[in-house]
C-alpha cells in the first residue's frame, strides 16, 4: 500500500467535506436571508427551490477544485528541503488565501448572473415572480447562474494556481 497516496487522499476527502459543507451551509443561509425572508417565500415554493438549488450548484461547482491548489501548496512546502517555516501556519495561510479568492469569486459570479438576468428582463420583478412560484423565471435565472459558473471556473483556478508556491525553475538563455 502506498502510504503517501493514502494520507494524501484522506486529506483531500477531509478538505472536501469540511470546506464543501461549510461553504454550502453558509451559502444556503445567506440566500435564505437575502431572498427567502425578504420576499416572504414559503418553504414549499418550487420556483424558489429551483433558484436556490442553482446557487448551491454554482457554489459546489466552483469550489470543487479548491482542494487541488491547497494540497499542491502543502506538498510544495513539505517537499522543500530548505523550508524553515511552520507547515501549519503556511498551510493555513494558503488555504485562507484560496478560500478568500473562491468565496469572493462565487459571490461575484452569482451576483453578476442575477444582475444580468434583471437587466435582460426589465419589465419583470424576478424575485417577486419567484415568490409567486413562477417556475419559468426561476429556470431561466438558474440557467444563467449555472452557465456563468461553467464559463468562469477555469479562469478562477488559473488565478488561484498563481498563488501556489511553485519552486523557481532555472532559465536557459
Amino acid at each position: 500500500m502506498n502510504k503517501d497516496l493514502f494520507y494524501y487522499s484522506i486529506a483531500e476527502i477531509g478538505i472536501s467535506i469540511i470546506i464543501g459543507i461549510s461553504i454550502l451551509f453558509l451559502t444556503y443561509k445567506l440566500v435564505d436571508i437575502l431572498v427567502k425572508k425578504k420576499y416572504n417565500i414559503k418553504i414549499n415554493n418550487t420556483s424558489y427551490s429551483i433558484f436556490s438549488s442553482s446557487v448551491l450548484f454554482s457554489v459546489a461547482y466552483l469550489i470543487s477544485g479548491i482542494k487541488a491548489p491547497i494540497l499542491k501548496s502543502l506538498r510544495m512546502i513539505t517537499d522543500n528541503p530548505s523550508y524553515d517555516g511552520y507547515y501549519l501556519i503556511d498551510g493555513l495561510k494558503y488555504t485562507f488565501i484560496f478560500l478568500l479568492i473562491i468565496v469572493l469569486t462565487i459571490a461575484l459570479v452569482n451576483f453578476i448572473s442575477i444582475k444580468l438576468f434583471i437587466v435582460m428582463t426589465k419589465n419583470v420583478s424576478e424575485f417577486e415572480e419567484i415568490s409567486k412560484n413562477n417556475i419559468a423565471v426561476s429556470i431561466l435565472t438558474a440557467t444563467i447562474i449555472i452557465c456563468i459558473s461553467l464559463l468562469v471556473k477555469d479562469s478562477v483556478y488559473l488565478l488561484i494556481d498563481s498563488f501556489v508556491p511553485y519552486p523557481e525553475t532555472p532559465r536557459f538563455n
